[in-house]
């Protein structure tokens, strides 16, 4: 049987005299706050900014944001639960590193769902997609041309993410998107081998002209094509690893 409330305390009450029951729920600002932050982290990490080993500092990060520790504790919560991020005990946590067998493993599925996205687009491109991806090809040969490795970088995401767009397929962008944001930074120490942008431009459009040409299989094949070429050519990836200093990409020696 529940107790009852004496009626002075049902007064108090209502005045306002007690305090109101505890709640879980974070404000929604503060979780709004949190999930900006977690978006700004991935891009981050996708554009190269913060790499595989680097070490997530609360303090740091609320510093950089101007906020307070919370929403930046909420906003690794989530990196973490994505597993883009992981404990290092003591050190706390790291952004997370592949091993180089599920860096392998992770390109190949990759190159399967982006040939899937590739042969979609070829089907449901939209007329103004078209110029878009167009523009974004325009971009990577203008920042090959002016020998700008990092342009280069922003161009060639922003043209798969424009094929990943014409795909119209939203549970395929989200997998792509979770997936790129663990090899991206892989994808974008690759593109600093000699001859590597030099090699996509015409990779890059033969694929688009396969959509553009509404052919699917054709597309599928190039990008299937144009991401497994960054696999085959492993052993020289480690080797630049070695000689450019940038061991702590992987999560076991290299």
């Amino acid at each position: 049987m529940a107790q009852a409330v004496p009626a002075g305390r049902k007064a108090e009450r209502r005045r306002g005299g007690l305090p109101p029951s505890p709640t879980v729920a974070a404000p929604a600002e503060e979780t709004s706050l949190s999930g900006d932050i977690a978006k700004k982290l991935e891009e981050e990490i996708l554009r190269g900014r913060v790499r595989p080993g680097h070490r997530l500092d609360e303090r740091e990060l609320s510093e950089r944001y101007g906020v307070s520790r919370t929403p930046v504790r909420e906003a690794l919560q989530r990196l973490s639960a994505s597993g883009l991020a992981e404990s290092r005990g003591r050190q706390g946590l790291q952004v997370a590193q592949l091993s180089v067998a599920d860096l392998l493993d992770a390109l190949s599925v990759v190159a399967q769902l982006e040939a899937l996205a590739a042969a979609q687009a070829a089907r449901r491109i939209l007329p103004e997609q078209r110029k878009v991806l167009a523009d974004a090809h325009e971009a990577c040969e203008r920042a090959l041309e002016q020998g700008d490795a990092d342009s280069f970088c922003d161009a060639n995401l922003a043209f798969h993410d424009v094929i990943v767009a014409a795909s119209h397929n939203r549970v395929l962008q989200d997998e792509i998107r979770r997936l790129s944001l663990k090899t991206a930074p892989y994808r974008r120490a690759i593109t600093f081998q000699p001859g590597r942008m030099t090699n996509s431009i015409p990779e890059h459009a033969e694929i688009m002209e396969a959509i553009l040409a509404n052919d699917s299989k054709r597309a599928s094949e190039l990008m299937t094509r144009h991401i497994s070429l960054l696999t085959e050519g492993i052993a020289d990836f480690l080797q630049f690893v070695r000689a450019s200093g940038d061991r702590a990409l992987f999560a076991d020696p290299t």
